[in-house]
């Protein structure tokens, strides 16, 4: 049964609907930040994501009718900004979002405006988010509705990073439950490489969680001269179909501006006149210092796909024929191929890397899983293999392991990780299966020695027992997940 305590229409003083880009700017004039750069630049006052606030509602608590009957009371004498925007570009895959913001909140209005499509059907909804940044207490609020739509209540924040996720968690949710795909945390990239004297196209997905080099690796181009090359989609979410097609959601980038000063391609789109930063420092002379974290390690910046370079018209691919999730371990070589669907199923519920100083600084060294890479899942993970399992059985997709890390003390460059992903689109790799890891490891490589990350040379007669170690931890993880296909963590680790 649908709730009205969500779905009923939201009552404001005023609607502001729709306005233009200019116009949300001019609205949100009074928080920017002046600076030389002549960006938009907006501070807020939470810099990161609520996730332990953030609760996926069935049947609301007495406690939670009173909470949202206050907030629905409190609107009806305040001025609301609607948007109405598309998540994905496609003109019969897409999902209609209608967001609510405060006014005096323009500034996440006018962000997420400009991070998404422009609505195709504003009157026929599939995700509704109601934000209330102002509210004195935090707390995200979804609820799945019986009718196939997805309502949030975002209170207490005014993260703009809160509202694009409300969005795209939305559609992660509703792709898997209602549209027979499923919804990836992961880069979109295309590569052109020349195989058997001829171009081929390869669509990839790119899996990471944070600090992993997701990002990085999306839009990388890897040295190609043409007529090779990369396109870069998408850099944050994937809605890959049963057929492995997968669509983009996103109009631009939302990107951590951290370690921008260290990648060209991104430093250079933060500048353009379209860029909207947040929580970056700017210092009493209007300069934008980048690598000033003082604010927040958390910084971020919302950039328009064509200021970077690479990019193209469309944010699809086609033809998924590979994908890469990303860890960052000091026990795993550089790259390793999976070698069946069940087994490349295990590895993307284990969703695995090492705990950083950054993300948790008393778990530093200590695996850190969440499932698909993807910390948006609202609700039965196990769902989330067993589809890519289904996905991957009927499509040629192949599936790799990237260590960005190091083994031991032996330091993963950046530089041997994009050679080692352009050797595997160019095929430029002799493989050789690994009895101890349970798959393929590199013999032979175009672009780097593999005996310099031999972890048997390395760790010596203990990496058999840190392995073995390893495995158990992770048949552990994944015998909590009731309802997961069987096959999946019996191909965990596989034999020759």
């Amino acid at each position: 049964m649908n709730n009205l305590l969500f779905t009923k229409r939201i009552a404001c003083g005023n609607l502001l609907s729709n306005l233009s880009t200019d116009e949300l700017k001019i609205l949100a004039s009074s928080d920017a930040i002046g600076n030389r750069w002549g960006i938009t630049v907006y501070r807020s006052l939470i810099r990161s994501r609520s996730a332990a606030e953030t609760y996926l509602i069935s049947e609301p608590t007495v406690d939670l009718k009173n909470e949202i009957n206050s907030v629905r009371q409190y609107l009806n004498s305040v001025d609301l900004i609607g948007v109405d925007k598309d998540i994905c570009k496609d003109e019969k895959f897409h999902f209609n979002v209608k967001f609510y913001v405060t006014r005096r909140f323009a500034r996440i209005a006018h962000m997420f405006n400009a991070n998404f499509f422009p609505s195709t059907n504003a009157d026929d909804p599939d995700i509704v988010i109601v934000m209330v940044p102002e509210w004195k207490n935090r707390a995200i609020y979804v609820y799945p509705s019986d009718n196939g739509i997805v309502y949030n209540f975002v209170l207490g924040t005014d993260y703009y990073g809160e509202a694009k996720m409300a969005a795209l968690r939305s559609a992660l949710y509703l792709t898997r439950e209602y549209r027979n795909g499923l919804g990836l945390h992961a880069g979109g990239k295309l590569f052109r490489a020349i195989e058997n004297d001829r171009v081929v196209e390869n669509g990839a997905l790119i899996f990471g969680l944070s600090g992993t080099g997701k990002t990085t690796i999306t839009i990388n181009d890897h040295g190609f001269v043409p007529p090779e090359g990369i396109s870069i989609l998408q850099d944050d979410i994937m809605l890959l179909r049963d057929d492995g097609f997968a669509y983009g959601t996103e109009n631009n980038f939302y990107i951590k501006t951290d370690n921008v000063t260290n990648q060209p391609e991104i430093f250079q789109a933060v500048q353009a006149p379209t860029a909207i930063a947040e929580n970056v420092w700017v210092d009493d002379e209007g300069e934008i210092d980048f690598d000033n974290l003082s604010l927040t390690s958390n910084g971020r910046c919302l950039v328009s796909r064509f200021a970077l370079p690479h990019s193209r018209d469309s944010v699809d691919l086609s033809d998924v024929s590979c994908m890469f999730f990303n860890t960052r371990r000091n026990d795993l070589p550089p790259i390793g191929k999976l070698s069946s669907a069940y087994q490349a199923a295990a590895y993307f519920m284990l969703g695995e890397s090492m705990s950083t100083s950054a993300s948790d600084p008393e778990s530093v060294g200590k695996s850190k899983r969440v499932v698909g890479f993807n910390p948006f899942v609202l609700n039965h993970p196990e769902k989330e293999g067993n589809k890519l399992l289904e996905i991957l059985k009927k499509n040629k997709i192949e599936v790799y392991i990237v260590n960005t890390g190091s083994i031991g003390e032996k330091d993963i460059t950046s530089d041997i990780t994009m050679g080692l992903i352009k050797d595997v689109i160019r095929e430029n790799i002799k493989w050789k299966f690994d009895d101890v890891l349970g798959y393929f490891t590199v013999e032979k490589s175009a672009s780097c020695d593999p005996r310099e990350f031999d972890p048997y040379k390395i760790f010596g007669e203990d990496y058999s027992l840190m392995m073995e170690r390893l495995y158990n931890e992770r048949m552990s993880y994944l015998s909590e997940f009731d309802g997961l296909n069987k096959e999946i963590s019996g191909h965990l680790r596989e034999r020759r």
